[in-house]
């Protein structure tokens, strides 16, 4: 089971990076991930769908004179609850209508499915359908499946990408690809430009891949 564990795991990191980038680009937070980039880059991603998105990504990685450009660029593209951003990084904008309750109606049944999939806190500051909190949702998803193929636990794993799988089809390729849009008709600062088309090509990636893999594994 080496090879579903370390599939898992990269998945599990990547969606920990790509989620955390989206937050405010403090420098020691920076720091941290620039460390995570050093470790991803040893999992061998140039094997994937995505990784001319992820080298993209790695080529635009700010040096430590850029941290007060970003965080003004960030405010920019991301700040929620200003008027004109462009690119707010939360699912309901995209999905439901701002009138009539529907976002909070949406937010609620989102964290009835986060409470069906045995998560009470996500431990996040963000909101529930924040673009950070559904990696980090993923990212726990693909922690508890690498830790069932580990200890032989098949069906859990199983069970968990099927769990990972329907999040992914029922939210994040969902929203992803328009967000995706929104950040690059903003015109950002190509850290955030190539951060969005990875966000997006790591997503259809991963859906496209546990859905082929269930098909399999459920054909007589």
């Amino acid at each position: 089971m080496t090879e579903w564990v370390d599939e898992s795991r990269t998945r599990q990191g990547l969606y920990r990076f790509i989620g955390a980038a989206f937050r405010t680009p403090e420098p020691e937070h920076l720091d941290v991930l620039g460390a995570a980039i050093e470790f991803l880059d040893g999992r061998d991603l140039d094997r994937y769908a995505y990784s001319r998105q992820w080298r993209g990504l790695v080529s635009a990685w700010p040096t430590e004179g850029a941290n007060s450009e970003l965080a003004v660029e960030h405010v920019r593209l991301f700040a929620s609850g200003m008027k004109g951003t462009p690119a707010p990084p939360i699912e309901s904008h995209y999905r439901v209508s701002a009138k009539g309750g529907g976002v909070a109606e949406f937010v609620a049944e989102l964290q009835r499915e986060y409470r069906s999939m045995g998560l009470v806190s996500v431990g996040l500051a963000e909101a529930p359908d924040h673009v950070s909190t559904e990696f980090e949702i993923m990212s726990y998803l693909c922690g508890i499946e690498a830790d069932a193929w580990e200890s032989d636990q098949e069906g859990l794993a199983w069970e968990t990408l099927g769990l990972a799988g329907r999040f992914l089809d029922r939210h994040l390729s969902l929203w992803i690809p328009p967000f995706a849009r929104s950040i690059s008709n903003a015109q950002p600062l190509d850290l955030y430009l190539n951060l969005g088309r990875l966000a997006h090509a790591f997503v259809i990636h991963d859906a496209d891949s546990i859905r082929m893999l269930r098909r399999e594994v459920e054909s007589p």
